[in-house]
């Protein structure tokens, strides 16, 4: 496993390098193309944990570079985010306190519907809309096997892409309003969070989410198993 991971990380390094010096190539003789070397080295934070939203940036790049352009600019980097998030998550749920979350029932319950159509499930995430983190999470710690998982994202995010820079070259959307969709998509998840930590420090710190599952599933246990025990006790008698 750890030669495994070592030589996919080589691998990431590799392509990194080579997209570097290709940026300092398009910076002395094709600066026109630099471009596409910034939409790659973004495209990795973006589909990862870091919220930066992909939409403007393949909008704006797409009315400049065209959809083809574009859509091969950002397939490799999706690639490389996909395997960062099983080296990040992986120890995450099988090192730290949250490997807990994996005995609580709403875990397993979700997992068994994942498990029906993991691929497609994915698939259907990369391609529409919805916030992603939730079937990556899923993905990773559930075991799903990474090439599948990488494969699935992939396959969905090309029409994604191809669609948002289509989108894009036809309208040729105006930069002030591709700044504007950019901060929309980044302050709505922050408000959020602020809105939740401030509600929270205005009732009490709230309990950890993971104690929370945990903690109820022992409550419900405790309630069967009492109820277990009182047909008993009444035979007994």
């Amino acid at each position: 496993m750890v030669r495994q991971f070592s030589l996919k990380w080589k691998l990431i390094i590799v392509i990194l390098a080579l997209a570097t010096f290709w940026g300092v190539i398009s910076y002395l003789y094709i600066p026109r193309m630099l471009g596409l070397v910034v939409l790659f080295f973004y495209i990795i934070p973006s589909n990862s944990f870091i919220p930066f939203p992909h939409e403007p940036a393949i909008i704006f790049y797409g009315k400049i570079y065209g959809p083809y352009l574009t859509t091969l600019a950002a397939i490799i980097p999706t690639a490389i985010a996909c395997i960062i998030d099983y080296a990040v998550l992986t120890p995450v749920f099988t090192r730290t306190r949250l490997a807990r979350i994996k005995q609580t029932g709403i875990y397993q319950k979700t997992v068994y519907y994942y498990e029906k159509a993991p691929f497609l499930t994915n698939f259907v995430a990369a391609l529409s809309p919805l916030p992603f983190y939730p079937v990556r999470i899923l993905s990773v710690a559930s075991g799903y096997p990474m090439w599948k998982y990488t494969t699935a994202v992939v396959t969905g995010r090309i029409p994604r892409y191809f669609f948002l820079a289509v989108t894009g070259a036809i309208l040729q959307v105006p930069d002030w309003f591709i700044a504007l969709f950019f901060l929309s998509l980044v302050s709505a998840p922050l408000y959020k969070k602020f809105s939740s930590w401030k509600r929270r420090r205005q009732m009490g710190t709230a309990p950890d989410v993971v104690e929370e599952l945990v903690i109820s599933e022992e409550e419900e246990s405790e309630v069967f198993e009492e109820k277990e025990m009182i047909p008993s006790a009444v035979s007994d008698r």
